[in-house]
């Protein structure tokens, strides 16, 4: 019996160390999983924040530069339109160098803003816009030198005609292809926008479901902890329950017993006297097997051996 309680006694601790370690196994595994998931919510959330920086530094350098470079070279050639109309309506030869400085400078800038556009426009589309636009503008260089010559000829209506016909036409055309080259920025302005928007709404919703699953794994960590702490709290309690029950067994078979000198029985808490062997297998897990000794074998059947 003893030995039956110090065998139930061990089990009891082993179950307990190995609980405790798979709770604390299961709750590190749990918080790992917590964290790897707020970790990974931070670098998809960061990733998608670089893309967004991406995309808006793509739309400030390449589309807005490219558009601002085609109006800003659209104004300027409006601007040499009209100082050539200057020329043409010149008077002195000072004006006249005046306004042919004017076309140079406004011819100079124009030049600038295109070599930015080539730089900075996007898609072969774009490239191809951007060379036709260059070489209408250059195409418009000839005219102008056919105004100065006849100016310089003093055939100044014939250079005013160049200037209101043949040369207005080419300003327009070029006008034409200012406007399809702020359109064509425009437009890849737009996609790039409608990207960042798309990314950044991605971002969000990416955001809410890492949130959302980890508040769920968290709450199920929670409840899982909890339930199986109580679980083990009731085995436990059950198994103390079991230890009290063999030790009061073993308190009873150990404390200060009641027994007839005569008969050797054992009287129990209740008055009732019992059998030395009932009582103990009662109180007890042992079991008796009846046989008899030497001497009470001697007493009792001695006589049978004697007359034999």
């Amino acid at each position: 019996m003893r030995s039956d309680i110090s065998e139930l006694a061990g089990e009891a601790v082993k179950m307990i160390v190995s609980n405790e370690k798979t709770v604390k196994y299961k709750l590190a595994l749990g918080f790992l999983l917590v964290i790897v998931l707020f970790v990974s919510f931070g670098v998809i959330s960061l990733k998608e924040v670089h893309t967004v920086g991406n995309l808006t530094e793509t739309i400030y350098k390449h589309p807005l530069v490219v558009s601002n470079a085609a109006l800003n070279a659209g104004i300027n050639m409006t601007k040499m339109h009209r100082s050539m109309k200057d020329v043409a309506l010149s008077n002195s030869l000072n004006e006249l160098d005046k306004a042919s400085s004017e076309v140079k400078k406004y011819e100079q800038l124009v030049y600038e803003q295109l070599a930015v556009i080539r730089e900075m426009i996007i898609g072969t589309e774009g490239q191809n816009l951007e060379k036709k636009t260059r070489e209408l503008f250059i195409d418009w260089k000839p005219i102008r030198e056919e105004v100065f010559i006849l100016f310089h000829s003093g055939r100044r209506d014939e250079a005013a005609l160049i200037t209101k016909g043949k040369g207005a036409d080419h300003v327009a055309k070029l006008d034409v292809k200012m406007l399809e080259l702020t359109a064509y920025a425009r437009k890849k302005a737009d996609g790039f926008m409608q990207l960042a928007e798309k990314s950044q709404s991605e971002a969000e919703n990416i955001s809410v479901l890492l949130v959302l699953a980890g508040v769920i794994l968290s709450a199920f960590i929670a409840f899982y902890t909890v339930s199986h702490v109580l679980k083990v709290e009731k085995a436990l309690l059950h198994e103390r329950r079991e230890l009290q029950k063999a030790l009061s067994e073993i308190k009873n078979l150990s404390g200060l017993l009641p027994i007839c000198a005569s008969c050797k029985k054992i009287r129990d808490d209740k008055g009732y006297w019992n059998q030395l062997e009932l009582y103990i297998r009662d109180h007890s897990e042992a079991e008796f097997s009846h046989s008899i000794c030497p001497i009470c074998a001697e007493e009792l059947y001695g006589h049978l051996r004697k007359s034999s």
